[in-house]
């Protein structure tokens, strides 16, 4: 199992990467109002995410078990992993 350290040094870097696009996204449309505020709100949803899974890998549900835990990270990782894909897939399809 990757450190904690690890797990939120990934989740800060492709969230970066995310919000990164997105403001290139912008300056390249800068024109078009519609494509801003969608950025916009693509930003603000992954900060959101951002925030909400750095609180689930500082306060895991299940700390009893070192096996349960390791899946609980597992899980998250997944689901992170997840998240990005799905909007950069929607980033690439709509340009």
């Amino acid at each position: 199992m990757a450190s904690k350290k690890t797990i939120k040094k990934d989740i800060n870097f492709l969230v970066d990467e995310v919000v990164g696009t997105c403001l290139m996204r912008q300056e390249m449309h800068h024109e078009d109002k519609k494509e801003q505020e969608k950025m916009d709100e693509k930003i603000k949803d992954m900060l959101r995410f951002r925030e909400d899974m750095l609180t689930k890998v500082n306060k895991p549900a299940m700390k009893d078990n070192a096996k349960t835990l390791k899946s609980y990270y597992r899980d998250l990782y997944d689901e992170l992993l997840d998240k990005v894909n799905g909007v950069f897939e929607e980033l690439g399809s709509t340009e």
